[in-house]
């Protein structure tokens, strides 16, 4: 039962992270009247995947990605259609799949957008651009790759923020963790004998 908890927790951590940066981003509410717009305001503009899923300007029958950043600077529309991964590790079947759902939607939907297009996916909790390519299987072009600090940048919040924000829970999960350990009699018995050691 502990496991399966830790295992939800870990599910729900990726879920948590989407909420954390909808609650730090101009959030489009209606994403077919933002489309119905020629020219989008200055700045950075985000639709969630719910966002998009009720949006019948784009009636994406396929799985959509996690966000659409929209961003207006110098005069150039440009939408960023972003896979974010609290993780990078995936099998090859997973990283391939997710490549080919995002470029999916780009070919079949990219002449209904007045915008550049480009697809990324992000591992937010990593710096190294290396190591998030190897985690995708090398799926993925290496321009498609984006760090977590570097999708904060597009969307002008701040990535510490929400780093430190997150760490603030490890504390009380680690507690737990432990405590609900100790509570199995074997476990107990062999983490007294490994202290007497």
């Amino acid at each position: 039962m502990l496991i399966s908890r830790v295992q939800s927790a870990v599910i729900s951590s990726g879920t948590e992270l989407e909420r954390m940066i909808k609650e730090r981003v101009n959030l489009i509410e209606d994403v077919d009247e933002f489309l119905e717009t020629e020219t989008m305001p200055e700045g950075v503009w985000v639709a969630s995947k719910s966002g998009v899923k009720k949006c019948a300007t784009l009636d994406y029958k396929g799985s959509e990605p996690d966000f659409f950043i929209f961003k207006r600077h110098k005069g150039i529309q440009h939408c960023y259609i972003i896979e974010l991964k609290d993780g990078h590790i995936f099998d090859t079947k997973k990283a391939a799949a997710e490549r080919e759902a995002a470029h999916g939607f780009v070919e079949q939907k990219a002449q209904r957008l007045q915008y550049r297009m480009s697809c990324h996916f992000c591992a937010f909790n990593l710096d190294d651009r290396d190591a998030i390519w190897k985690g995708f299987k090398k799926r993925i072009r290496l321009d498609e790759i984006m760090t977590g600090r570097e999708f904060c940048d597009l969307l002008e919040i701040d990535y510490e923020e929400i780093v430190e924000s997150r760490k603030a829970h490890g504390p009380v999960n680690l507690d737990y963790f432990i405590s609900e350990l100790v509570r199995i009699p074997e476990v107990k018995s062999k983490i007294n004998r490994l202290l007497r050691q």
